[in-house]
């Protein structure tokens, strides 16, 4: 597996007002060992979000959960076990797991992941799921595990949500898996809960250039690690209820981009390419990227362009954010 080597870009303001990037490079809060590798993209302390933070953690270590109403988005490389090593001995252990279910663990948050590379297998209470590369899991606080599913290893990108206390349930429904629409390309995505499900996303829209697929909503600011679902209602680009959208675009370059590809949402967004290339374009400059590139886009006006024959695929999760004052 190639080394992990996350390039971040952040877009923000001049002193003008105008956007701009304001960052390109790799993110500070970066460990190394061997082949585990974590890059820190985001971390914010909660509960409110502002498009003027400042994205990297101050305070040292790498703690697992962010405080209550916080985020944290992690690129993460694990390596792969031996072909010849039992799968039962390849879980990744957790501190005070148990004997029996070694790795099993829990957190009180609401996890969106996706996988950027290789393959992982996710144990749950019940049974286990292999993942590959563009798959996408949703982890509403349940007891689960992983381990490698070949000596390749796997990286993957992981948005961990932390509950602000206090806060009344979005009114959402259950979660449910809708079978896709004649001409949708599925994508895979894992709910974790009571049953799992796993199946095909819906698209929310497609147009000539662009299709957006809703991989979960949380339906406003989280309250608890099982909330949120799939909308009912009429597709917006913004998330419903002020709260988190976690979704994958897929934009094509047959079509030339127009004016009414330009845009802004009220949202922080953790892009993350996943195949192709594709150019971040704001009015007056840009910048092109590849896959495993992560894009911090912080309320400013662009647009996306895909760059080369084949279709360029994102990730992205989009939380609600507050305008500086």
């Amino acid at each position: 597996m190639s080394e992990l080597r996350v390039r971040r870009v952040m877009t923000g303001t001049d002193p003008t007002g105008s956007p701009v990037i304001s960052d390109d490079g790799r993110p500070p809060n970066t460990v190394v060992h061997g082949p585990f590798a974590v890059s820190e993209v985001l971390w914010s302390d909660g509960p409110t979000l502002r498009f003027d933070d400042d994205p990297d953690r101050s305070t040292p270590g790498f703690p697992l959960e962010p405080p209550p109403g916080g985020v944290s988005v992690r690129v993460i490389r694990m390596p792969g076990a031996a072909p010849t090593t039992r799968p039962d001995d390849t879980w990744l252990r957790v501190e005070n797991d148990e004997e029996e279910l070694p790795g099993m663990h829990r957190t009180d948050t609401l996890d969106l992941m996706v996988v950027l590379e290789g393959s992982v297998v996710l144990g749950l209470d019940d049974g286990q799921r292999t993942l590959r590369a563009g798959e996408c899991v949703v982890q509403r606080g349940t007891r689960h595990r992983w381990r490698p599913a070949d000596e390749h290893g796997w990286t993957y990108l992981v948005a961990m949500l932390r509950p602000a206390p206090g806060l009344p349930a979005a009114p959402l429904p259950s979660p449910l898996i809708r079978p896709p629409r004649k001409g949708d390309r599925p994508v895979r995505r894992v709910v974790t809960g009571t049953p799992t499900l796993d199946g095909p996303a819906r698209v929310g829209v497609t147009g000539a250039r662009t299709s957006l697929t809703d991989l979960w909503q949380t339906g406003g600011p989280l309250c608890r690690p099982d909330q949120g679902g799939d909308r009912c209602d009429e597709w917006d680009l913004d998330p419903v209820g002020g709260g988190v959208a976690f979704r994958l675009a897929e934009l094509s370059s047959a079509v030339p981009p127009n004016e009414r590809a330009w845009h802004a949402t009220a949202t922080v967004d953790v892009d993350v390419v996943l195949s192709g290339r594709v150019r971040l374009e704001l009015r007056g400059s840009s910048t092109e990227l590849g896959p495993g590139d992560v894009v911090v886009q912080r309320g400013t006006e662009h647009r996306w362009v895909a760059v080369g024959d084949e279709p360029a695929r994102v990730a992205a999760v989009m939380l609600t954010a507050q305008c500086p004052s």
